[in-house]
């Protein structure tokens, strides 16, 4: 199983997970370095292609979808959110604005590893 969901599975029961003296330590405070690597890697966990393909799939799908949500409205790219370089996020907005329009905010938790 992925570390991912053991994290998500502990905070929706509401245990801690902070690593601190607790009865329920969490999983993946025991799991050694490779192991981690190993549950952080995506391209491990996808079955039906080779981690190449999936790659090189998941990365067209991704433009793809990136060059649609550009051209259905306006688009604020690279808006810095920290001092990092890699700390900006892109915000793509509908042409027609109102009081009541829902707002979805996606935060990707991981990253991807190639070359297994």
């Amino acid at each position: 199983m992925c570390v991912w969901w053991y994290m998500c599975v502990w905070w929706y029961k509401g245990m801690d997970v902070s690593g601190g003296n607790h009865r329920h330590e969490a999983p993946w405070k025991r799991m050694s370095k490779e192991e981690l690597d190993n549950q952080y890697s995506p391209s491990r966990w996808v079955v039906r292609l080779g981690a190449e393909e999936a790659m090189r799939t998941y990365s067209q799908i991704g433009n793809e979808v990136t060059k649609r949500a550009r051209a259905t409205g306006r688009s604020l790219l690279n808006v810095p959110y920290g001092d990092g370089d890699g700390e900006k996020l892109d915000i793509y907005l509908p042409e027609a604005v109102s009081e009541a329009m829902p707002f979805l905010v996606f935060f990707h938790g991981g990253y991807w590893q190639s070359g297994r």
